[in-house]
């Protein structure tokens, strides 16, 4: 009786009481990525019903303390930027202030993003030191860009060949919880530590729902009865747009008036973007191929959502994020094998085609106009996909859920 008094008791605790939630981050808003997008909006939908502290390194010509959302953020100082040179976008930094902030602090869980840094080793130590509780959520962890832009390819499964660095081990080993975004990374890190689970990489249903974007098509000069091939992101080797436009010149006579257009910078890397515009002009396809360039987040929400189909050509990805851009936007996807993970099954919400193979992914991309009348069922097979676990509530539920876990 008394063990169901407790477990009474334990519920009634969580559902009265606020988690009291430190996050220590390398990048944070108002500095703009993918990353520190995420982090900033887990941040606000954590703030609703709990208390959230956010611990970056100072970065930008900006105030040390700030009440932002619902939350506190705390830019401290950079030991490896003391002549306070801003915007600093050096990858390392250290603010040994996290230490303190961390043990002295009243929380209940320290949360680390989005690997592991110096800076979150110290607050580790803080908090394990102080009781306090430890949950790593990682986004990469390794630099895959940079391998592949130093070796000129990455093998997809380059996880599991990997084994951690000795300081590393000690850390993983001990963590209370390690939360990952794709199923490679949560088998590696299942090698040091039994407690680990699938983060979600979430979007915001309002951005989406409550926004009508302009069609971009007119000012480019595209008709609205074009079928239209999207490929968004920087234009580079990882992203694997040169694949897309491979495929697209070998399947251009059958899909006919259909054009492809890559949505991003194209100042990343000036090798395969040159490579790319040789190859249209070599095949003829000035007037059916487009670059935008970079452009503002309301005409990419406008291309997701008035495309046909969303070609992602990757050959290394983790999160799939625009994958569940794209179904939220009401767009299939015709998508790399090796996203991680593969949300998309063949003919239910999408397509695949095997990594970096211009014949197949050619193959599908005339499946796909072909076949365009069955786009509106699989963007919406997709889309309650998303609703269900791609939102920011999902992800705080989880998180919430998983903290009252490590406290039965």
């Amino acid at each position: 009786m008394k063990d169901a008094d407790s477990g009474f008791n334990q519920v009634l605790f969580w559902s009265c009481v606020k988690v009291k939630i430190a996050i220590v981050t390398n990048r944070f808003y108002p500095e703009v990525g993918g990353a520190e997008t995420n982090i900033y909006f887990q941040a606000c939908s954590l703030a609703k019903q709990h208390e959230v502290s956010v611990f970056c390194p100072k970065r930008i010509d900006a105030p040390d303390y700030e009440k932002l959302s619902g939350f506190e953020l705390f830019r401290l100082k950079d030991w490896k930027n003391r002549k306070g040179e801003y915007p600093n976008i050096k990858t390392e930094t250290l603010m040994p202030a996290v230490f303190f902030k961390i043990f002295t602090g009243s929380y209940d869980v320290v949360m680390y993003f989005p690997a592991l840094s110096k800076n979150n080793m110290l607050g580790f130590i803080a908090a394990k030191l102080s009781g306090k509780k430890n949950v790593l959520c990682c986004f990469d962890w390794l630099d895959y860009s940079k391998i592949m832009h130093q070796t000129g390819d990455i093998d997809p499964n380059i996880m599991e060949r990997q084994e951690a660095k000795w300081y590393q081990k000690f850390f993983l080993k001990r963590f209370d919880y390690i939360f990952a975004i794709s199923n490679k990374e949560i088998e590696f890190f299942k090698k040091y530590n039994s407690s680990v689970g699938y983060s979600p990489v979430p979007i915001r249903l309002e951005e989406y729902d409550n926004f009508d974007a302009p069609n971009p098509r007119e000012k480019y000069g595209i008709r609205e009865d074009e079928f239209v091939f999207l490929s968004l992101g920087r234009v580079c080797k990882i992203k694997g747009q040169d694949i897309a436009l491979k495929a697209f010149a070998k399947a251009a006579g059958k899909v006919s008036e259909a054009k492809l257009v890559f949505v991003g910078r194209q100042d990343y890397d000036p090798q395969i973007t040159s490579e790319m515009k040789a190859l249209i002009e070599e095949n003829g396809l000035e007037d059916r191929v487009l670059f935008t360039g970079m452009v503002d987040r309301e005409e990419v929400i406008g291309w997701l959502r008035h495309s046909d189909i969303h070609v992602i050509p990757v050959r290394f990805m983790n999160s799939g994020a625009v994958v569940v851009e794209s179904w939220i936007s009401g767009t299939p996807v015709l998508q790399s094998d090796v996203v991680d993970p593969n949300l998309v099954e063949e003919g239910v919400n999408g397509y695949n085609f095997r990594r970096a193979d211009v014949d197949h992914l050619a193959e599908k991309m005339e499946k796909a106009f072909r076949n365009r009348a069955d786009f509106p069922e699989l963007a919406s097979t997709g889309e309650k996909l998303v609703r269900e676990k791609y939102t920011y509530e999902y992800l705080t539920n989880l998180y919430i859920n998983t903290f009252k876990s490590l406290t039965d």
